[in-house]
C-alpha cells in the first residue's frame, strides 16, 4: 500500500508513471527494509527516521526508474495525447523535484510515521494483553488452589440452648414477651 501511495503521488506530482516492473522492485525493497526493523516496539522519531529514509529512496528510486523506462504520463487522457501526436520522448520532469514535492514527502512521511506509531502501539498492548490472557488460562489448572480455613470469632453468641444463633439474627433485639428483670 505505501509503495502503491508514493508511486501515485509520485506520478501525480511529476507528469509520468512509474512502470509495473518499478513498482515490484521497489516493494520488494520497502518489504525487506519492513522486515529487518521488525521485532521490537520502536518510538515515534524512530519511525519518522524510517519514513524519510523511505520517501527518499522510493522519490529517487522512481525518478530514476521512470526515466530509464520511459514512463507513459499517468492519466488515460494524457496517454491519448501522446500517442496522438506521436511523441516518444518522456515528459519533461519539472515537478520532479522542486519545493512541492519536497513537502509533499515530508508530510507523507510525518503522517505515515505517526499513524504507523499509532498503530504499533496498539499492536503491541493487544500482544501483551492476549499473552497475558492465555498465560493465565494455561497455568490456572497448575495452580495450587487453597481454601480458608474457617474461623468462628470468639465471642460467638450462643441461644438459651446452647446452640449457635445464626449470623443473620446476631443483632436482633427481640421483643416479645415480658420484660427480662435488669442484672443486679
Amino acid at each position: 500500500m505505501a509503495v502503491g501511495l508514493s508511486a501515485g503521488g509520485h506520478a501525480l506530482s511529476s507528469g509520468h508513471a512509474v512502470a509495473a516492473s518499478g513498482l515490484v522492485i521497489a516493494f520488494a525493497g520497502v518489504f525487506l527494509a519492513a522486515r529487518a526493523a521488525a521485532g521490537r516496539e520502536r518510538g515515534f522519531a524512530q519511525i519518522l527516521g524510517w519514513m524519510l529514509w523511505g520517501q527518499l529512496a522510493l522519490h529517487l528510486f522512481f525518478s530514476v526508474f521512470s526515466g530509464l523506462t520511459g514512463g507513459m504520463p499517468p492519466d488515460p487522457a494524457g496517454a491519448a495525447q501522446a500517442v496522438g501526436h506521436q511523441m516518444s520522448a518522456v515528459p519533461s520532469d519539472t515537478g520532479a523535484s522542486g519545493p512541492g514535492m519536497l513537502a509533499a514527502h515530508l508530510g507523507a512521511a510525518v503522517v505515515s510515521a505517526w499513524w504507523l506509531r499509532r498503530g504499533e502501539a496498539a499492536a503491541f498492548s493487544l500482544a501483551g494483553q492476549l499473552v497475558t490472557l492465555l498465560f493465565g488460562l494455561l497455568w490456572a489448572p497448575l495452580r495450587p488452589r487453597t481454601v480458608p480455613a474457617v474461623r468462628r470469632p470468639a465471642g460467638f453468641p450462643r441461644t438459651a440452648q446452647g446452640r449457635p444463633r445464626p449470623a443473620a439474627l446476631r443483632h436482633v433485639v427481640v421483643l416479645r414477651g415480658p420484660p427480662r428483670p435488669l442484672p443486679a
